[in-house]
């Protein structure tokens, strides 16, 4: 296991994976640190066993140093063990200075790598160490005068009082020097995640703008299209039909203009469904729904075949660019195959959202008709190929009471605004 996955295993459920959480750098630190200091902690008890002295300050620590991690992993919460594991350092550092010289023991100076520590680990309340390094020097203050130090320790070493005020002048300095630097790399932070909130917000203004620069021209492509193109083949078919009034019924030009006739009210009918995905509207898998819906009630009034459909409500996804094309190309087949092969009386649509994903299903209460292997059948075949070359899931069942096709297809989650 690696230092980065104890971290992980350590930090509070759900934060683990949030790194954009306000807290998440916070909790990172005081585990990471804890983690560092549990097995150095161990080595301290091995030194100072074989100096004779008492270990049992160092393993209360190390016990403590767990709990809170146990108290992290568990209930998000480090507070209270923190608290507990600073003041037993204090207890800790007295027993190496209390047979040592107290205020002038030279072990003084791991109290202010103490101080370090504690700013470090604990970058919002560190800070306090600074008084409780005072108090602690007031406390060896005391118990070094009332110890009586002979005359010539203290001509050397110099008076408890002038050791007080060095080590808390020390303490003063190091200590808010740290608190400061730590405070303004705070600063620094917030400046830039308030830059980047800044930049995202500009970012957000940006698309929307284009987005709605992009709808616009969409929707007056539509426009265009159709006023231009639709008039077009509306003359096509108004000239073929007048044409084909004024031929003799037996004449050989007669199936070209018929032919001429249903290419041009076929490309219509296509040039609609792409004037319709054109629409901003077309990547709302409800939206395709009820396009597909209003097609095969048209569809299949014209032969008398009974069409319903029904759908999940309350969903917010999206689909991909070019996938409601697809599936609409997709079911329009389908609607045709069960005319032309079914011989069905029943129809129906319907729409399932089973999580990141969208299965459409189209139903019929007829007989399937195997293809003739001797002559062309494209309908299938177009089907499958349009679903491999989009990802689109495709599950044909056939039995003897109906046939059910079904597209299943990915989408986006969306939130609701």
């Amino acid at each position: 296991m690696t230092f980065d996955q104890a971290v992980y295993i350590c930090m509070p459920p759900e934060l683990r994976d949030d790194k954009s959480h306000p807290r998440y750098q916070e909790f990172r630190v005081v585990v990471s640190t804890s983690l560092i200091a549990l097995p150095l902690m161990l080595l301290f008890p091995i030194v100072v066993h074989y100096m004779g002295k008492p270990i049992m300050g160092y393993l209360v620590n190390d016990f403590i140093n767990l709990v809170m991690l146990i108290s992290i992993r568990l209930w998000s919460h480090y507070r209270i063990p923190m608290t507990i594991s600073a003041l037993s350092c204090y207890w800790i550092m007295y027993g190496l200075v209390e047979d040592s010289g107290l205020i002038h023991s030279p072990n003084v100076a791991i109290i202010h790598m103490y101080l370090l520590v504690s700013i470090w680990a604990d970058k919002k309340h560190g800070w306090w160490a600074i008084f409780g390094n005072l108090a602690f020097f007031g406390f060896l203050y005391y118990k070094t005068v009332q110890s009586g130090l002979p005359a010539p320790i203290i001509s050397i070493l110099g008076g408890p009082f002038y050791a007080l005020g060095m080590n808390s002048l020390i303490t003063i300095f190091f200590g808010g020097f740290l608190a400061y630097l730590q405070l303004d790399q705070e600063k620094d932070r917030l400046k830039f995640k308030a830059l980047q909130e800044q930049k995202i917000s500009l970012l957000d203004d940006a698309v929307k703008l284009r987005t709605e620069q992009l709808n616009s021209m969409r929707e007056n492509i539509a426009t265009d299209f159709h006023d231009e193109t639709g008039n077009m083949l509306s003359a096509i078919t108004r000239q073929a039909a007048l044409l084909k009034l004024k031929l003799d019924h037996d004449s050989d030009v007669q199936p070209i203009v018929t032919s001429i006739i249903h290419n041009s009210n076929a490309l219509y009918a296509s040039s609609k469904d792409f004037l319709w995905h054109l629409n901003h509207d077309s990547d709302d898998p409800k939206e395709l729904f009820g396009y597909l819906t209003a097609h095969g009630q048209r569809y299949y009034n014209q032969f008398d075949i009974a069409f319903s459909s029904s759908a999940d409500e309350g969903h917010f996804q999206q689909f991909g660019p070019t996938a409601a094309l697809n599936v609409l190309f997709i079911f329009k087949e389908a609607m045709t195959n069960v005319v032309k092969h079914a011989g069905a009386s029943e129809v129906e649509l319907t729409m399932n959202c089973p999580g990141a994903e969208i299965i459409y299903a189209l139903s019929d209460n007829g007989s399937w008709k195997e293809a003739d292997p001797q002559t062309g059948h494209y309908g299938l075949a177009n089907m499958e190929r349009r679903c491999m070359r989009n990802g689109f899931g495709l599950a044909l069942s056939r039995q003897p009471s109906g046939t059910r096709i079904e597209v299943t297809v990915p989408v986006n989650k969306l939130t609701q605004v």
